[in-house]
């Protein structure tokens, strides 16, 4: 079924176009989410939040993009205009980020039989903060074209701004992303002291790993192995892969697709 076919379907009432829909968006939805809030937890609310609101405003897609522009640009507004995280309240610039990092509060061997899930865990995690160091219409552009590999033109029409100023966008955050790995990151330069599997014990101290609930690595999809670039910004980030999730969305969102008047609203 053609996108404008199946949201005439949904619009119609159908139920399981509707389910269909959400079905094909709610993965890349997450995925955005998540690297953009960091928090499992809240990224799985804001999934929650925005397909609802593509529910509800599903009427309002007029064909002249693709479906997934169009969800993405409803997506990305959600999370830029979203109340600031605790995370994003704590890591107000690069210098206090790489103040924690250069700060051990716990020794740094760690031979346990996690260490190598708990050693992705962590370094997901930290290049994923890096991020909220980052002021939000940065930190969108970065994910949108460094991460997602979206082109300019299509990212530009998503944060409803020109491909040129989407372009310096992005160009400004690879840089700031850039000289901090270069300057802080054992994986992206060799010559630098921090490493992943250093921090495992400080990290379970300071309670940013919970070794019986992982936020990233016991979730990931399609953990890209083949894909570690040591000294590449775009092989740091696309190491990662694609997160999944243990929620249900479908099942939260069943009373919404029982009724029409979701999307009549």
């Amino acid at each position: 079924m053609e996108e404008k076919e199946l949201v005439r379907s949904c619009l119609q009432g159908n139920k399981k176009s509707l389910e269909k829909l959400v079905t094909s968006i709610q993965g890349m939805v997450f995925n955005l989410a998540i690297r953009f809030l960091w928090n499992r937890m809240d990224a799985e609310d804001a999934t929650q939040e925005i397909l609802i609101k593509v529910i509800t405003n599903l009427s309002k897609y007029d064909g002249r993009s693709k479906l997934n522009t169009w969800v993405y640009r409803v997506a990305t507004n959600y999370l830029i205009n979203r109340k600031q995280s605790i995370l994003e309240r704590e890591l107000t610039s690069f210098d206090a980020f790489a103040q924690g990092l250069n700060t051990y509060s716990a020794p740094m061997a760690y031979d346990e039989p996690d260490k190598d899930i708990l050693d992705k865990e962590l370094k997901t995690g930290c290049t994923l903060a890096m991020l909220q160091c980052l002021n939000r219409d940065l930190r969108i552009a970065f994910i949108l074209g460094s991460v997602l590999k979206i082109k300019s033109n299509v990212a530009a029409n998503i944060v409803l701004t020109t491909p040129e100023n989407f372009r310096k966008r992005l160009e400004k955050s690879r840089n700031l992303i850039g000289e901090f790995l270069a300057g802080h990151c054992g994986v992206y330069n060799s010559s630098n002291k921090c490493r992943c599997h250093k921090r495992i014990n400080t990290a379970i101290k300071c309670g940013q790993i919970n070794r019986n609930k992982l936020n990233f690595a016991d979730k990931v999809e399609k953990y890209n192995e083949e894909m570690e670039e040591i000294d590449s910004l775009t092989g740091i980030y696309h190491n990662h892969g694609t997160f999944g999730t243990d929620v249900d969305l479908i099942a939260q969102l069943n009373e919404l697709i029982q009724t029409k008047r979701i999307i009549n609203d």
